[in-house]
């Protein structure tokens, strides 16, 4: 089996295994997604062919969702179907700022064959004129079928980056072992697995829950590099409403020195400990360089 392919198919099973839900959040992009009828295998986000791995994505550059097998259009006698897919960019006030209808124009009236959507990519460009005066807002895209009602819809933060500023793409991404509900991946890293469960005995906040989160076998990194990278966790609603944690995040790490391996424990504050609600918990750790990632979402 060829290297490229090994990353595709790695690229396929930690963007399948977040597909698995009506909705959810990708790791490293932080792509939201709302399967309405229309779903997809996998789902990235590629700048110059290469899978991005942040939300910091620059003016004046081709940037393409790729969504592997997308399904849930009405077909014609002749199999083809015909999608549509529209953009919005929205400002962090909430006006609109730019609206492309269709961005697979070309084929509105041909439409698209099982073959041509075993892989689809729609392509777009943001220029600063769009934005205006800001450099951050909210990209929705919405897949929709012109013969029914689906849509798939996406929505994603974004940040444009500095000029010159060095763009996060990788294709050496890969997932960590984990169970149902939790997607994990790393990059620039090695881990053996993932290991996610509640807490509630943490007298620190003692009115909060915790998600803790224990990454173990890390190799590629050392305790001192672990403790100088950047930390940032999000907790989501079941709509996927972001809820603002004041309370801050606890963590360990320890490693043996013969062999430099780490094991990394954090302790997610996230709900209220007499609060039964379902939540997503997303946290990202990046190196100082911006190299090395590991970012972990859970459904809690």
């Amino acid at each position: 089996m060829n290297k490229r392919l090994i990353i595709a198919l790695l690229f396929f099973l930690f963007a399948f295994g977040a597909m698995s839900q009506d909705r959810g959040i990708l790791p490293l992009t932080g792509i939201k997604y709302f399967k309405e009828g229309i779903q997809a295998q996998s789902i990235g986000m590629k700048i110059d062919g290469t899978p991005l791995m942040s939300n910091r994505i620059p003016f004046n550059k081709d940037i393409v969702l790729v969504l592997g097998q997308p399904n849930g259009f009405a077909a014609d006698a002749a199999k083809k179907v015909y999608a549509a897919a529209e953009l919005v960019i929205v400002s962090p006030k909430g006006e609109i700022l730019a609206k492309t209808a269709n961005l697979l124009l070309q084929n509105e009236a041909k439409g698209f064959s099982p073959k041509e959507l075993a892989e689809l990519s729609i392509k777009f460009n943001i220029t600063p004129q769009m934005l205006k005066v800001y450099m951050n807002g909210t990209l929705q895209l919405r897949l929709y079928d012109l013969k029914s009602k689906n849509q798939l819809r996406f929505e994603m933060p974004v940040t444009f980056t500095r000029v010159g500023e060095q763009l996060q793409l990788s294709n050496t991404a890969k997932t960590i072992l984990q169970k149902e509900g939790v997607v994990g991946v790393v990059n620039g890293l090695k881990a053996k697995k993932v290991q996610v469960s509640v807490d509630t005995t943490i007298s620190v906040a003692p009115k909060m829950a915790y998600t803790s989160l224990d990454i173990s076998a890390i190799e590629g990194s050392s305790i001192s590099g672990i403790f100088q990278g950047k930390e940032n966790f999000w907790v989501y609603d079941d709509n996927l409403n972001e809820v603002k944690i004041t309370d801050i995040l606890l963590k360990q790490v320890k490693g043996a020195m013969e062999n430099n391996n780490v094991d990394y424990t954090l302790k997610i504050p996230y709900r209220a400990k007499n609060n039964a609600t379902k939540y997503t918990v997303r946290f990202r750790w990046e190196s100082t360089d911006k190299k090395q990632l590991i970012d972990v979402v859970m459904k809690m």
